[in-house]
This record gives C-alpha cells, sequence and structure tokens, in this order.
C-alpha cells in the first residue's frame, strides 16, 4: 500500500497525494459532510481512504483528478461497505 498524505485544499476538500511505482499521483477530493458524518471519521481520513480504496481497483492515472466522494458509489457500488476497513491506516 502506497503511503498517501492528504493536505487541506478548501473547506472539506483535500488535495491527496500518493506515490505509486515510483511516480507521484495528485488528485483533489471533496468530502461530503454527511458520509464523514455516517463514517464518525474526520473528513482528512475519509479522502485518504478514498483514495487507497480506489488505487485497490484501479490505476492511479484511472482516478479523476478532481471528484466528489459523493460520485464513487456510481462506480463502486461496494465503496460505502467497504470504506470504513480503509480509514484505520
Amino acid at each position: 500500500m502506497p503511503e498517501i498524505r492528504a493536505t487541506p485544499a478548501g473547506e472539506r476538500t483535500f488535495q491527496v497525494e500518493a506515490t505509486v511505482d515510483g511516480r507521484r499521483h495528485a488528485w483533489r477530493v471533496g468530502v461530503p459532510r454527511q458520509l464523514s458524518d455516517r463514517l464518525a471519521a474526520d473528513p482528512e481520513t475519509v479522502a485518504k481512504g478514498t483514495i487507497a480504496f480506489l488505487l485497490d481497483r484501479e490505476p492511479p492515472g484511472s482516478i479523476l483528478t478532481a471528484f466528489d466522494c459523493s460520485v464513487v458509489p456510481s462506480y463502486f457500488p461496494d465503496y460505502e461497505a467497504e470504506l470504513p476497513r480503509y480509514l484505520q491506516g
């Protein structure tokens, strides 16, 4: 699992970076309040967990460069059921 870092980039928005196979990748990830509340997790953790979840399912270059977590279930229906295990680091 690559090291994933997140930096605040606005209200409930994060610049998330990961190095995969020696290449640095970055995404701008928005986290809806309802999602972080439902998961009882801080938004930064949800943003990082979302990228980890996506990296397990597709190559880094296939992940949208900017997105809101609310769109992920339309691509991966198991997102909310699987996300909690990615929030633990």
